[in-house]
């Protein structure tokens, strides 16, 4: 089968993190730039993404994963409508209604429990990006036996639930997007993930309503999820290069030396 060129694609609807995804006659392209991701990467995000679709959670059908020159691409279903987003962006004066409706959208995805042992351990993936977060090593120290008391549970954790990664086609139906991050652990642990998207991108109001929304309809104590967002910062930590973003999740971190 002759390999496609990116020409082949149809037309850049957006480019990130070494990312750029095309659209075309219904199909979403997303190609990874092999600099920085190999094929594994590919076939991992279109694997949860499937097991998802498998799950009956409205996602987009993956059709496939194949080469583009030297970097590997995967292709799925088009959804046409708005991300929440674009929503939030449109219509500031019902931002809030707009995080309440993340937060439903959120805890539907979390009740869902996975047993899939292809799907990593969150606790394993934390512990792992703490290591590597450059932090002293009595912090790490601190940090990873916080990790270990932490319950463990085995739900669907999304690990990038953002406004951006939910889209509601034109009859007002919900899929969730971008699965690279997917892992089986406790539900206010991806909470806490969410919560930090928020702030890193600046938007701290809407950080506080969706922790104080979340903790509200699961009867979570915001505590609780306070821990979660502490051992999330240390390990958030690995993959943040500006230094403002840094300053945040280090003021998040609950331990001594900070």
């Amino acid at each position: 089968m002759a390999t496609k060129t990116r020409k082949d694609l149809g037309e850049v609807i957006s480019e990130h993190n070494h990312k750029t995804v095309y659209v075309k006659d219904g199909v979403i392209t997303k190609v990874f730039d092999h600099k920085f991701y190999d094929g594994s990467f590919a076939f991992k995000e279109a694997m949860y993404q499937q097991y998802a679709y498998e799950c009956k959670i409205s996602v987009p059908q993956v059709y496939g994963v194949f080469q583009v020159g030297e970097d590997w691409a995967i292709s799925s279903q088009e959804i046409k409508g708005k991300t929440l987003a674009q929503m939030m962006e449109e219509d500031p004066e019902h931002k809030k209604k707009y995080v309440v409706d993340l937060v439903k959208i959120h805890i539907q995805l979390l009740s869902r429990l996975s047993s899939n042992l292809m799907l990593p351990k969150l606790k394993d993936k934390l512990n792992s990006y703490i290591s590597d977060s450059g932090l002293s090593s009595s912090t790490r120290y601190d940090l990873h036996v916080k990790l270990e008391k932490m319950p463990n549970h085995y739900k669907f954790c999304h690990g990038d639930f953002f406004p951006q990664n939910v889209i509601f086609d034109e009859t007002g139906k919900y899929y969730i997007l971008n699965w690279a991050h997917v892992t089986r652990g406790n539900a206010s642990a991806d909470a806490a993930m969410t919560y930090l998207l928020f702030l890193l991108s600046g938007d701290e109001k809407s950080a506080n309503t969706y922790l104080r929304e979340f903790c509200k309809k699961t009867y979570t104590n915001e505590g609780y999820v306070q821990q979660w967002i502490s051992v999330c910062s240390a390990a958030k930590l690995k993959s943040v290069t500006d230094e403002a973003q840094k300053k945040l999740l280090l003021e998040n971190i609950d331990v001594v030396e900070y």
